[in-house]
């Protein structure tokens, strides 16, 4: 029968949950301790971003309102701490991607990954840019050295899917005065409901201790558990995976014929109906 009308697939992550919620925290200071408390309590997963070269460093300030603890965790904590999460890269020392030349970014970038990697036991293959600094030199070196996505600072205000996985954007910092309402709308169901697939939220953990405000983001935990039935909660290269295997999906001229390459099952939705894609086969839609 000839196709009168276009196609349209909508993406579905796994259990079936057209929407999804990660999110990314820098630096691994004692304080992701206290936020991982909180987090795993409300079953939210997502990424931590870790500087091998701080591991283990005692880090005390003083200031005007007395003295802050910015200690790293200690190396023998990365595993039982983050376990149920990601481990990504944020740099060996922390260094600004366009402040210094390609070799040392290399090395920054290369040297950090198989620290963490030897930690972990895991391929690290996520990225958060120190400071948000980053140019297109930073992405051709994070290409090279085997990184698949990088976040930045940059900010939507929305819940779309990124077009460049090295320029990923968040939705909002959790400091966002519009942080509930966010997650209020992302959770409704409406109209806009195919608009709404991914609420991403980035920060750092000491930013809670910092102001006192743990409260906000166990709120915004509890809110996202409570109102989360149709949420996929994942980490953000779980993220990467999906959504990388949905668009390398091979479609026939007719649309007809979808063909997974990838090595994980892949659901669409079309018209209202769900289907599948188990991996490396082709399955005939009517």
């Amino acid at each position: 029968m000839k196709r009168t009308a276009a196609l349209f697939d909508e993406i579905v992550f796994p259990g079936g949950k057209t929407k999804a919620f990660t999110l990314s925290y820098d630096d691994g200071t004692i304080h992701d301790r206290h936020l991982l408390d909180i987090v795993n309590r409300y079953g939210v997963r997502g990424t931590f971003n870790l500087n091998s070269g701080f591991l283990d460093l005692v880090d005390v300030k003083d200031g005007p309102l007395g003295s802050f603890d910015l200690s790293k965790i200690s190396t023998d904590e990365v595993i039982p701490l983050y376990t149920g999460h990601e481990v990504a890269g944020h740099g060996l020392n922390h260094a600004s991607p366009t402040d210094i030349g390609s070799s040392a970014f290399m090395y920054e970038t290369i040297e950090d990954k198989a620290n963490l990697e030897k930690i972990t036991g895991k391929l690290v293959r996520g990225y958060a840019y120190p400071f948000g600094n980053y140019d297109d030199k930073a992405k051709d070196i994070l290409r090279y050295a085997g990184y698949h996505y990088a976040r930045t600072v940059e900010v939507t205000h929305d819940f779309s899917l990124p077009r460049d996985f090295l320029e990923w954007k968040a939705t909002c910092h959790h400091n966002d005065p519009q942080l509930m309402e966010l997650a209020e709308n992302f959770c409704k169901d409406d109209f806009m409901a195919m608009n709404k697939q991914l609420f991403y939220v980035w920060g750092h953990s000491y930013e809670f201790a910092l102001d006192d405000s743990w409260t906000k983001i166990e709120e915004l935990c509890k809110y996202m558990h409570d109102h989360g039935e149709n949420v996929w909660f994942a980490t953000n290269i779980e993220i990467y995976d999906y959504i990388t295997a949905y668009r390398n999906l091979e479609y026939s001229a007719e649309g007809n014929m979808i063909y997974n390459p990838a090595g994980t099952e892949i659901s669409i939705r079309r018209g209202g109906k769900l289907y599948s894609i188990p991996p490396l086969k082709t399955v005939i839609i009517d």
